[in-house]
């Protein structure tokens, strides 16, 4: 099953590479008119190595309010996967304020997901995987407000309910925080000049006895370098320190390594401890029509407070394919990875490929 739909996508991306190619007028007036759509609601098929194929379907609107030149975005996205996963998620970013901009941030979902997890730790042999089963309710939302120069700051709040059928007891976390950030970006979904830095903190309380209350502190750091035309380099510095005496901290909230966006390759929660470093850099450039491709790879580890070991990196690295799907420039994308736990080039667990939209950074 899996090869043929690989075939039909491989078959779409020559058929959609032979149409562009033919620069048909007809087709240039139906691409202009879906780019300045307020709305994109379509079938979706995704893959990455945590959740196999997923089917489902997606919506997102785009408008701006009065006085933002920002567009925001509201999405609401569902599917199943062919690991017997499904999900429902909403989120969006909103610009409004007249005198001052506010950003609105929300993210929140449900799922019921067959998962994997794994031993706390960096050593680098392959870990062997414990499987449970997830079920998972969540919200989280913040609000900054620009107070100039680039800066803006706000509360954010996360509320976690996730039973995990003998793993660990049920966990209900509720996390109540702030962040700090400065933003020269001059586009947000896929920027192409700009510095951005953020510093969040969260404090959770757990309201489940078999639980305690823990701290998390994340730093962000991004760059976007344009260097000729359309080449762009972009790179991220990211650190993650949970906070906590206690050793019954929900692993769910722990740092970690690996997944869509964080050193691609690696497997999400494969490495997952108190503090996670990592740093990744992307070359991004221009190839025809609305398609470009990226160059990118990234390196981090995980690391255990009372027992801080060094290990041999954690790396990912790859190339990538991008199709621009609007005006707001989110782009349809296509991420071939490989990892370095494995020494055979041979090995199918050191690769993974993402299909996806919007990009990791």
């Amino acid at each position: 099953m899996v090869n043929r739909f690989r075939f039909l996508i491989v078959f779409y991306c020559c058929l959609a590479t032979r149409v562009a190619a033919g620069s048909l007028p007809w087709l240039d007036k139906i691409v202009d008119g879906a780019m300045r759509l307020p709305a994109i609601g379509a079938p979706m098929i995704t893959y990455a190595p945590e959740t196999n194929w997923a089917f489902g379907g997606a919506v997102q609107g785009y408008f701006r309010c009065e006085g933002q030149k920002e567009s925001s975005m509201v999405q609401l996205t569902g599917a199943y996967t062919l690991n017997r996963q499904w999900y429902l998620q909403t989120k969006g970013t909103i610009y409004a304020g007249k005198e001052r901009t506010w950003f609105i941030l929300y993210d929140a979902g449900y799922r019921d997901y067959p998962d994997l997890t794994f031993e706390r730790g960096n050593r680098f042999a392959v870990k062997e995987a414990v499987s449970y089963k997830s079920y998972r309710a969540y919200v989280k939302g913040s609000g900054l407000c620009h107070i100039g120069s680039g800066w803006s700051m706000g509360p954010q709040l996360h509320y976690l309910y996730e039973r995990t059928n003998g793993i660990q007891a049920t966990a209900s976390m509720l996390g109540i925080g702030g962040v700090v950030q400065y933003d020269t970006r001059d586009i947000h979904y896929y920027p192409h000049s700009g510095l951005f830095f953020q510093v969040s903190g969260f404090h959770y309380e757990s309201f489940t006895s078999g639980l305690s209350r823990m701290g998390l502190i994340t730093t962000d750091l991004r760059q976007y370098v344009p260097l000729y035309k359309r080449f762009l380099f972009a790179w991220q510095f990211r650190s993650e320190w949970s906070i906590g005496t206690n050793s019954n901290r929900p692993f769910q909230l722990l740092p970690m390594l690996g997944g869509e966006e964080l050193v691609r390759g690696v497997r999400m929660g494969m490495f997952r401890d108190d503090a996670l470093v990592a740093l990744q850099g992307e070359l991004r450039f221009p190839l025809f029509w609305l398609f470009s491709g990226t160059v990118f790879a990234g390196v981090g580890d995980v690391y255990h407070y009372g027992d801080w070991q060094w290990t041999t990196p954690k790396v990912g690295y790859g190339i990538g394919l991008r199709l621009k799907i609007n005006e707001a420039n989110i782009n349809f994308r296509l991420d071939l990875a490989r990892n370095n736990l494995y020494k055979s080039w041979n090995t199918k667990e050191s690769y993974s490929f993402y299909i996806t939209v919007s990009e990791a950074f």
